[in-house]
């Protein structure tokens, strides 16, 4: 046995010399590292001083390609400066998108948006120049033109986003939509730092005294796209239109003299149980039945969820103020809209939740996070579920002011889902007289949601499909022609705005 057994350690040992003998094979693929490098990798390399690009900083790298958004015909861009986007070269291009500033000189106003350029940056210096991250120190006859008329992406901008990362935006071409100025109608004019508001926040737009278009009158909203850029005394980001072109007014005027009606505003639909969290993506669409201005006449929105869990438990002794997790408070102040026209109240400007397409082009009058905020006014916790789907019976209301008491009535209001504790002995949501609601049953008081005849709930909300009413106002003769029903219509991810505004069905006002 023992002879055996030294027999086979002899073989084994003779195997392991014939196999350290032999010449070993690579084990890694050989490559040439590119002689491109993205903006997304240029500004990870920036720590806050200068930094000269050599190819071994840029790890093999020489050259820059991308496409260029800034316009010089303006004079509102900073001169010299020529602006590229880019994403990553390799890899997932998702989130890569990045902008960058290379100071070229007098021959940066030779290139206009959608151009393809290369450009030679090796030798280069990296820093900030009047709190602008810029290349410095790159030839004009480093750039080489290798196209044109190439679309460019435009990122839909909020205060929610920019100001949460300013470096993802910076140097970017972005847009904000439907934003709201308190200007001095007639007089002012966009020359200067405008403060602005796109129902999420406010943020800032910077006009030069050198723009050709300065003295355009500054409206009450506009849609305005442009580079972004930090102030050079603040660091806080501005969008820089570009040219007269990159501002539009979007703004209607209201006569302040023509009274609100019973029903100004409707609700459309909701998106209550959005894919992924509910968590700030949840939403509400509505329409205005007549020309609205809301800095003339504030209105306020109401969410109500009465699951099992949500507290103050009971029934709601204060009504659409009991606040906590039973109801949620939404002032709008800003904004216009137009008769027959939607608009939106909610969290994130995304149609059917996280990772979602970007809805920022509807007219957003309130964008707030609710998961992270409180309602207006201190009614409302912090809560991740505005529109429920317990079971127990949820609702929205508008309100055609911003003072409203237990039987302030509503310009419209709807309920879906089953029951809870929602009306006893006074206490309750005050509803309006629509196709759904009476405040009267015959001649006898019935203002509460589930008091007398108001018994009327939509179905409960559907997982990751958007809740539309349909239904028609006559806005002549001030009341429901065709009652809304609930019906839902699955929303994917990348679906347009058009999925939920355009399709037949929808909402609608007639005169």
């Amino acid at each position: 046995m023992k002879r055996i057994i030294k027999k086979k350690m002899l073989i084994a040992g003779a195997c392991l010399a014939i196999l350290a003998g032999c010449k070993r094979d690579s084990d890694y693929v050989k490559s040439t590292p590119s002689t491109y490098i993205s903006n997304l990798d240029l500004r990870k390399l920036y720590r806050g001083s200068e930094l000269v690009l050599t190819k071994d900083v840029m790890r093999g790298a020489t050259v820059v390609t991308g496409q260029v958004t800034s316009d010089h015909s303006g004079n509102n861009l900073p001169a010299g400066l020529l602006f590229l986007q880019n994403t990553r070269q390799t890899g997932s291009g998702i989130d890569s998108l990045r902008g960058m500033a290379i100071n070229i000189g007098a021959a940066a106003a030779n290139y206009i948006p959608g151009d393809s350029v290369n450009v030679v940056i090796e030798g280069g210096v990296l820093k900030r120049v009047n709190g602008i991250l810029q290349i410095t120190g790159v030839a004009a006859s480093g750039v080489q033109k290798v196209g044109s008329n190439v679309k460019l992406k435009v990122i839909p901008i909020s205060a929610l986003s920019m100001l949460a990362k300013p470096e993802n935006f910076e140097g970017c071409l972005g847009v904000v939509y439907n934003c709201n100025f308190e200007p001095n109608i007639g007089v002012e004019t966009l020359e200067g730092v405008k403060r602005l508001n796109e129902g999420s926040g406010d943020m800032q737009m910077n006009v030069n005294s050198t723009a050709n278009f300065r003295a355009e009158l500054l409206p009450w909203s506009a849609n305005v796209q442009g580079i972004v850029l930090p102030s050079a005394t603040t660091g806080v980001p501005q969008i820089w239109p570009r040219r007269k072109a990159d501002f539009i007014a979007t703004s209607i005027i209201v006569d302040p003299n023509v009274p609100l009606g019973p029903n100004p505003a409707i609700i459309a639909g909701y998106f209550a149980n959005p894919s992924g969290t509910d968590a700030n993506y949840e939403y509400i669409q509505f329409m205005a039945t007549q020309d609205l201005d809301f800095r003339q006449k504030p209105f306020t929105v109401y969410t109500t969820n009465n699951a099992g869990a949500s507290t103050p438990t009971g029934y709601p002794v204060n009504g659409w103020n009991t606040g906590g997790l039973r109801t949620y408070k939404f002032s709008i102040t800003k904004g216009t809209v137009a008769k027959g026209n939607f608009f939106y109240v909610g969290g994130y400007k995304q149609i059917a939740g996280i990772t979602s397409t970007d809805i920022s082009q509807a007219n957003w009058v309130v964008s707030k996070l609710y998961n992270d905020n409180e309602g207006d006014d201190g009614t409302g916790d912090k809560t991740a579920n505005l529109l429920a789907n317990s079971g127990n019976a949820a609702g929205v209301a508008i309100f055609a002011t911003n003072s409203v008491s237990m039987t302030t009535e509503p310009s419209d209001v709807v309920f879906f889902a089953g029951n809870g504790n929602i009306y006893s002995n006074g206490m309750g949501y005050s509803i309006t007289t629509n196709d759904l609601y009476s405040t009267l049953n015959g001649t006898t008081p019935q203002p509460f949601y589930k008091q007398g005849t108001n018994t009327i709930g939509f179905a409960a909300p559907v997982d990751s499909e958007f809740s539309y009413l349909g239904g028609v106002y006559d806005a002549a003769a001030k009341k429901w022609t065709v009652k809304r029903v609930h019906k839902t219509i699955p929303v994917a991810k990348a679906a347009p705005l058009s999925v939920i505004e355009k399709m037949p069905g929808v909402t609608k006002v007639e005169n």
